[in-house]
């Protein structure tokens, strides 16, 4: 596991989450890189409270943000990725930094097209997010196919019920999409893709894709929705994953790596 708060300096605006910096990173020969995971990691906020994570990506860059609510908080539907986004630059302005680009995995690619707005930020990198919505967001949706469903199926959509908390504004975020009317197009480029059905080995993702296109007849990455059309009718700025990259894989070492060194403007 990665200790993201070693030898990093924390900014905590409020208690939605915290800017980690390592400050012997941050010069004025290029700009910062920020990192934001997704939000499946957090479900195990009691571990990432501790100041360990999974996500390889908060070690591979100057910084990182991190969702830090309190799991009492008192109002839940407040804790969505608008508010995020404000402590992220409220984050930003009390560590002192400016032209940001922000990397980020999943969910958090809402939060920095969220703050794309704010001047701070340079540009966003955003992996596979769910800016289309994912059903998997609301899982009950998929009661309407219960007929539909393998037995194995069934068994994955009880146990996504149970993990996920519609109480919480992120999963409405998750479900619905980006307000794409809340961000700054020419700051946002949107990594995504569906998988290769055919070419797909891993049975969790083949069997997600395959619960999300009997329910909405669209392609996905095996947890939120990849629609070209749509996307090329908003006049978002996306590029479409040439090897059929599922959801999981994009959070990899490898995928980032790919990331830093072939899309971030210089």
């Amino acid at each position: 596991m990665i200790n993201y708060r070693k030898n990093r300096v924390r900014f905590k605006p409020n208690e939605l989450g915290s800017l980690y910096l390592d400050m012997n990173r941050i010069n004025d020969n290029e700009r910062p890189v920020i990192y934001i995971g997704g939000q499946l990691e957090h479900r195990f906020h009691v571990i990432e409270g501790s100041g360990y994570t999974f996500d390889c990506g908060h070690e591979m860059f100057s910084g990182s943000w991190f969702y830090e609510y309190p799991l009492n908080y008192a109002n839940k539907k407040d804790i969505n990725a608008m508010n995020f986004s404000k402590n992220l630059v409220a984050a930003l302005k009390e560590a002192n930094i400016k032209d940001v680009d922000i990397v980020t995995d999943s969910h958090g690619g809402m939060i920095a097209s969220y703050a794309s707005k704010s001047d701070l930020v340079h540009q966003v990198i955003a992996i596979h997010p769910p800016c289309l919505g994912t059903p998997l967001a609301n899982p009950s949706d998929f009661d309407k196919i219960d007929k539909l469903l393998t037995s194995y199926e069934k068994l994955l959509l009880k146990i996504v019920k149970k993990i996920v908390n519609r109480d919480y504004g992120f999963n409405d975020d998750n479900y619905r999409g980006l307000d794409f009317s809340k961000i700054d197009f020419n700051k946002v480029l949107i990594l995504s893709s569906s998988i290769d059905r055919l070419r797909e080995k891993n049975k969790l993702v083949i069997s997600f894709y395959d619960m999300i296109y009997k329910l909405t007849g669209k392609e996905s990455d095996g947890v939120v929705i990849f629609d070209e059309d749509m996307l090329n009718r908003i006049g978002v700025n996306y590029e479409k994953d040439d090897v059929g990259t599922s959801h999981l894989d994009a959070g990899s070492r490898e995928y980032l790596e790919r990331v830093i060194t072939r899309k971030l403007v210089k």
